[in-house]
């Protein structure tokens, strides 16, 4: 009996390529080069924000490009993700499968670290980087089960 993958089509794994490409630059260009466009600064509702102190449903004027550049970054790391390759088959669902549990521990051991070794908004910073890294950690340890997986085959 053949299982329904619910993979997306290979053909969004470029797209999702250009779209990482473009967050890391958008990140880049915030973080190193310190880019803020006036154009992305934005009046929008913020259902809660917590600067000096706490507020809930206000207008704020707010810079969007690391939020676009997150968007742009995760978004594009799940479509690389979540592709079928193109020639996919049945043993490919185990390798990601292996993949999957090899990353939950590698994550797992990443937030224990962080648990330990990060406080305040340091901890905050580690669980935002927790975001990329499991998808990251997936496509890595994903691609190298692909290779071995290929190597002895040969």
């Amino acid at each position: 009996m053949k299982i329904k993958s619910h993979l997306l089509p290979s053909g969004l794994r470029l797209p999702g390529i250009v779209m990482v490409i473009a967050g890391i630059v958008l990140l880049m260009a915030k973080y190193k080069f310190n880019y803020k466009p006036d154009f992305l600064n934005i009046k929008f509702l913020a259902m809660y924000i917590y600067y000096i102190e706490a507020k809930s449903f206000v207008v704020i004027s707010h810079q969007m490009i690391g939020e676009i550049a997150g968007i742009l970054l995760l978004g594009g790391l799940f479509l690389v993700a979540f592709t079928e390759e193109k020639a996919d088959n049945e043993s490919f669902g185990a390798l990601r499968l292996q993949a999957f549990m090899l990353t939950a521990y590698l994550n797992l051991g990443y937030l224990f670290l962080s648990v330990l070794f990060f406080y305040g908004f340091g901890f905050v910073g580690a669980v935002t980087v927790f975001m990329v890294f499991w998808l990251v950690c997936y496509i890595a340890v994903f691609r190298y089960l692909l290779f071995r997986s290929a190597r002895t085959r040969r």
